[in-house]
């Protein structure tokens, strides 16, 4: 085996270490969503399909992914973690190879810088769908990159197809992708354009439609996403104008217009299966109803919902709980042990994960300040990121809304001189 393989698989266990050290140092445990997945994955794992509790607010493939580590191994949070992990670093791996062949540069270097990024290895950790939606949003680029490197083939184009339809049905905004990947293989595919488009929507609209079914056979409502879209777009658009979501139902006299209330009551007493829906709608009307009311103040909202989703770390999120309705970033609440059980070195923990943060930041703005235009792979991932970027108009502002584009972001925006640097650091 030679330096290279040898310092690749490090790098791997590197950062499953990291993931799994995480894990004991913060005591994970699952809770609040994470509990969803996994009662969600055990009725996979028992073909229940059809429960109104846990359909209610999607992710399948998520569940299913999990219900098979379940039956396979156990669904113990170290073991999922790890499996994560391992996804996300072949995945990783698979992608910069494509994009070494694209530019005709050793990427080694890369590999290690990204393999050390906290967020990713809280993620990894923690059972929540980011983990998969970067993984999956590798592999599609990675498919798209064999196309465009290589040739064109009919399983090629269904192998994307079919990655891009479990990212989707993974993180329903992750539909993104299709604008960039056709982007990125367009010289490739222009020559029978609407049939190889066709091929590439394909396996999304068959999973799509599976899922409307389902939801159709549980709620009897025809929907081909989950049914919490309603709240998160009421978190970003709402008289409160703190851009964040709150978990409404629990705190109804602090977040809902008084003349509201009753009507949510009236649906919260009804069943699941019809609550489920009917709830759906009622956020989604109350969004556009602060809109009608004052537009300019809804319009004023977005700088602080962008600032929300990327000046923090995707894990960073007080906001979701918070009752008192503050606006903006609130650092000081981060930096301040009061608000973290008094725990001696909450502050310091926070401040050098804010610090990291920062300066990967300031690293892709830099990286994306000097483009190469005429690569289509960067600029494939600009376009995903400009829709990302768009998310923070209709959409609640949490900073989990970057973590799925982060890590592609790193692949495609680090400099070539710190490449450079760390390759010639560490003997690439």
């Amino acid at each position: 085996m030679n330096k290279s393989k040898k310092l690749i698989f490090f790098f791997i266990f590197l950062n499953c270490f990291l993931t799994f050290f995480n894990q004991i140092f913060f005591q994970y445990t699952p809770s609040a969503d994470s509990l969803r997945y996994l009662l969600l994955a055990k009725q996979y794992t028992d073909f229940d399909f059809f429960d109104p509790t846990t359909n209610c607010y999607g992710h399948p493939f998520y569940a299913l992914f999990l219900s098979i580590i379940g039956t396979l191994f156990s669904y113990h949070h170290f073991i999922i973690g790890l499996i994560q992990s391992l996804i996300f670093c072949s995945s990783a791996i698979l992608l910069i190879r494509e994009v070494e062949k694209l530019i005709q540069k050793n990427l080694n270097g890369l590999i290690f810088l990204l393999f050390l990024v906290p967020e990713i290895h809280f993620h990894n950790g923690y059972l929540t769908t980011e983990s998969l939606a970067y993984s999956l949003i590798f592999l599609s680029f990675y498919a798209a990159l064999v196309i465009h490197n290589h040739h064109l083939t009919l399983s090629k184009l269904f192998l994307l197809s079919f990655i891009i339809s479990i990212a989707v049905l993974n993180r329903l905004e992750s539909a993104v992708i299709i604008f960039p990947i056709v982007y990125l293989i367009y010289p490739d595919i222009k020559t029978k354009i609407v049939t190889n488009l066709l091929i590439i929507f394909s396996c999304s609209i068959v999973l799509l439609q599976l899922n409307g079914f389902r939801n159709y056979r549980t709620f009897q409502t025809y929907k081909l996403s989950a049914f919490n879209g309603g709240e998160v777009i009421y978190g970003g658009n709402n008289d409160n104008l703190d851009g964040s979501h709150h978990p409404f139902c629990e705190y109804k006299t602090i977040f809902l217009p008084k003349d509201k209330i009753d009507g949510l009551n009236k649906i919260l007493l009804k069943p699941e299966c019809e609550a489920c829906p009917e709830r759906d709608s009622f956020f989604l009307a109350l969004a556009i109803d602060a809109w009608k009311k004052d537009p300019m103040a809804q319009i004023k909202v977005i700088p602080d919902k962008l600032a929300k989703n990327w000046l923090l770390p995707g894990d960073f999120d007080i906001y979701t709980f918070d009752t008192t309705k503050t606006k903006g970033l609130q650092i000081k609440n981060y930096l301040s042990k009061e608000n973290f059980n008094n725990a001696r070195m909450a502050s310091y923990k926070h401040l050098f994960y804010l610090i990291i943060h920062w300066a990967l930041l300031l690293m892709l703005i830099l990286g994306i300040y000097r483009i190469n235009h005429h690569n289509r792979f960067q600029m494939s991932v600009l376009i995903l990121l400009g829709f990302y970027l768009l998310f923070a108009i209709p959409f609640c502002g949490l900073p989990r809304w970057h973590v799925a584009v982060f890590p592609i972001m790193i692949v495609a925006f680090t400099p070539s001189a710190i490449v450079v640097k760390i390759n010639k650091i560490m003997n690439l």
